[in-house]
């Protein structure tokens, strides 16, 4: 789990009206999405440290996975064109308080077993710097 600001901003942002699909909280959250693509978020740090030449500072590195979710049986287009296009608006979100830096994020990768689920899903991680 990452920090509370972490989760906080990016979760703003994947609210954003900018975003092509709706974002849905799915962690500890009871959640049925009826909608015919999606997107939820999950949150890991690698490591939080006191920066010991920086006035107390702490740098929190970690990574968020975004995961969309289609139809199962209809391709994969559709999902993937939204997948690039919601990560073009995600890496260009910026925080104005300057703690939180989105770094790079991985090209898409298939998070399903295809039409064999109820779902297709792929999914991207994002890697963040937090300063604070």
């Amino acid at each position: 789990m990452s920090s509370s600001i972490v989760r906080t901003l990016v979760e703003g942002w994947l609210n954003d009206v900018a975003m092509t699909v709706p974002y849905y909280p799915t962690v500890n959250e009871d959640q049925n999405p009826q909608d015919n693509i999606w997107c939820t978020a999950d949150f890991s740090s690698s490591f939080r440290e006191a920066m010991t030449f920086c006035n107390g500072y702490t740098n929190e590195q970690g990574e968020v996975e975004v995961i969309y979710y289609g139809l199962a049986g209809i391709g994969e287009d559709a999902l993937i064109a939204a997948v690039e296009a919601d990560m073009a608006t995600m890496m260009a979100q910026r925080d104005p308080a300057n703690k939180l830096v989105l770094m790079n994020r991985s090209a898409p990768y298939t998070f399903s077993s295809g039409s064999a689920d109820r779902e297709f899903a792929l999914s991207v991680y994002i890697d963040y710097n937090l300063y604070e």
